[in-house]
């Protein structure tokens, strides 16, 4: 059907065109897919082909049980249960006040909104290490490092960068959706659960996906405010087992041959992430775009 479709010369023009556009598409994305190529490569070397020059592309024999062994080898599952307490816990309370906020700012009419929504896009400006110290000393006082408190508090609080994606969705929604559930006699909250937020799948799918990539992957504030090793989470019990690895000493000590260990567990660690994105994508791409069409 293909052939049929780019039979004319016109269309013969379309499909050399198509072609191109997805040859170079394909080589520009390489450079990205490399990486993840090279690590899954390495997880299934023995050590004798990690260091093999010229390197091993595809593993003779395939050593599957790497990941068994690198997963075992440091309390990886205790560090698994720790990061989803830090991550699936935030993202709820990303997604679900991040778009009370955005209802506000879209579809609730209140003196002042455009003005505090400006200054609510304004805290976007400043980084977050700037206010590292003020914050940890806020969170000091208040008796919760080495907690789990102050990598799930901040969440329960919203994101800028969040409001402004579900807003920029809910404006596009018709208002007479709203016009209509007024005539019912149905209040603010219950437009808000029974109307809009059904509408802002795609938008909240978005940004859970967002929330879920920046909590999973966070080093710094585990590092920060998790000092007992039982609290680790998985991107600082992977820093540690590198450390390990390379001879810098610890509990869990391997020799530094064992690289193809190391690559076994980041690619597990990373499957999460890569089959979130692959699932969501279509709402990844598509509402990115669409959060800047109307201001």
């Amino acid at each position: 059907m293909l052939a049929e479709h780019f039979a004319g010369p016109r269309k013969r023009i379309d499909l050399l065109k198509y072609t191109l556009i997805f040859l170079a598409l394909t080589l520009l994305s390489l450079p990205f897919i490399f990486p993840l190529i090279w690590m899954i490569s390495t997880a299934l070397k023995t050590p004798e082909q990690v260091y093999a020059f010229p390197p091993v592309w595809i593993p003779q024999p395939a050593v599957f049980e790497n990941f068994i062994k690198g997963w075992t080898a440091a309390p990886f599952t205790r560090f698994l249960g720790n990061t989803l307490i830090t991550t699936v816990i935030p993202m709820l309370g990303d997604v679900f006040v991040s778009a009370m906020v955005a209802f506000s700012f879209s579809r609730v009419r209140w003196p002042g909104r455009d003005k505090v929504f400006g200054l609510c896009l304004a805290t976007m400006l400043l980084p977050g290490i700037a206010t590292l110290i003020p914050v940890f000393l806020e969170f000091r006082a208040l008796g919760w490092v080495n907690t789990f408190l102050p990598l799930i508090m901040p969440s329960m609080f919203g994101n800028a960068f969040y409001v402004f994606i579900l807003r920029q969705f809910m404006l596009n929604l018709p208002p007479d959706l709203e016009e209509a559930a007024k005539v019912d006699g149905a209040s603010i909250l219950q437009i808000f659960f029974r109307v809009i937020l059904p509408l802002t799948g795609p938008a909240l799918a978005t940004v859970a996906i967002f929330s879920f990539l920046a909590h999973w992957n966070d080093f710094l504030g585990p590092v920060i405010y998790l000092h007992s090793p039982e609290l680790k989470t998985l991107s600082v019990g992977l820093a540690t087992f590198e450390s390990e690895l390379t001879g810098t000493g610890g509990a869990y000590s391997l020799v530094s041959s064992r690289l193809h260990l190391l690559m076994a567990v980041a690619f597990l660690i990373n499957l999460p992430c890569i089959v979130l994105f692959v699932m969501f994508q279509k709402y990844f791409v598509r509402d990115v775009i669409t959060s800047g069409l109307k201001l």
